[in-house]
């Protein structure tokens, strides 16, 4: 792709010339963070702040990776894979992304009826508790209305 574009340098040329800019241009986005010092303007911070400005991350993966080797020349004739692996990885999250829905469905409905059983219990035992409190106080009146009659 270089050959294509400047013809007159080297691919590791071009590597280490935009290696160089992209680290002035954190130098200088670190500068210009701090408080109270001037702000330090350079030429290609626009450009490269329009690129880079929203990514946390500014160093590109062959920088990151110093041991990337660069080819040559890139055959035109082969697709890329990317959409291909893309869309399988969609399919993966849609189904995962399905099958998570599904399984906090399960829980809610489980969890729902654990709660209608345990409202049930509740209420079958203020029942309980009511009707033996009943029977009790009949049955003090009626020791109440024996006593009083004997």
């Amino acid at each position: 792709m270089s050959i294509k574009i400047l013809k007159n340098k080297e691919p590791s040329a071009i590597k280490s010339k935009l290696a160089r800019m992209i680290k002035y241009y954190g130098e200088i986005i670190d500068h210009n963070e701090k408080f109270g010092v001037e702000r330090k303007d350079w030429d290609c911070y626009e450009k490269l702040d329009a690129i880079f400005g929203t990514h946390e991350n500014i160093a590109p993966s062959f920088i990151a990776n110093r041991s990337t080797d660069i080819d040559g020349e890139e055959s035109s004739g082969m697709e890329p894979k990317t959409p291909k692996r893309s869309k399988k990885k969609e399919r993966v999250w849609e189904k995962k992304l399905k099958l998570e829905k599904e399984r906090i469905e399960k829980n809610y409905t489980i969890e729902m009826g654990k709660l209608e059983v345990g409202k049930q219990r509740w209420e079958f035992e203020r029942d309980k508790m009511k009707m033996e409190h009943e029977l009790k106080l009949k049955e003090m009146e009626l020791r109440q209305s024996n006593n009083m009659s004997q």
